[in-house]
């Protein structure tokens, strides 16, 4: 039994090793997204009703000043940016008799109401945020675990050695070697 949990629960086992890092950047990942949307929405004048991370029911949330609902869910498996006059799950085009029973401000900042370029901007906002969430982690990676490059130089040269003998003195750099351009 003892095994059991230890393969289960450790570090290298499934639920510590594998799912809960894989649910972290997972909801890293849509955080991003979702909060591409969120705020080129806003930025263009949409109107937000909820941000949600995860599904099903609210685990915990709370409203802020522009009565967007915030929210985290009990499935962490995606997100979601509902937007005002958003009537159905796929935010598909709300039909007439939905868009009269908004009220007149709520048509004003309604996605659906708004030019095409802001509700364009704020549909590839989502993924050109995951785009840039991906340069941003990449660079400090590569700043902090990239390839170290080492300049062809002597940095010491024993005496009595045959590079002594050759000449060759600290601070020297190679560039050929029988014929071979070095770089590094």
């Amino acid at each position: 039994m003892n095994e059991i949990l230890h393969a289960v629960f450790s570090t290298q086992g499934f639920v510590l090793g594998t799912l809960v890092p894989f649910v972290f950047v997972l909801t890293v990942v849509v955080f991003v997204h979702e909060m591409g949307h969120y705020l080129i929405g806003r930025w263009c004048g949409i109107g937000v009703k909820a941000f949600a991370i995860g599904f099903g029911p609210e685990l915990f949330g709370f409203n802020d000043r522009y009565g967007t609902r915030w929210k985290l869910c009990a499935i962490p498996l995606g997100g979601y940016v509902k937007f005002v006059g958003d009537m159905n799950a796929t935010s598909s085009q709300p039909s007439a008799e939905d868009i009269e029973s908004l009220t007149e401000a709520e048509r004003e900042v309604a996605f659906h109401t708004q030019p095409i370029w802001k509700r364009a901007a704020t549909v590839v906002a989502g993924p050109l945020f995951n785009f840039l969430l991906t340069i941003a982690v990449f660079a400090v990676l590569f700043s902090l675990y990239g390839r170290p490059v080492m300049e062809p130089t002597v940095a010491e040269v024993v005496a009595g050695s045959p590079a002594a003998r050759a000449g060759i003195q600290p601070g020297d750099r190679f560039v050929k070697v029988d014929g071979s351009k070095v770089e590094t």
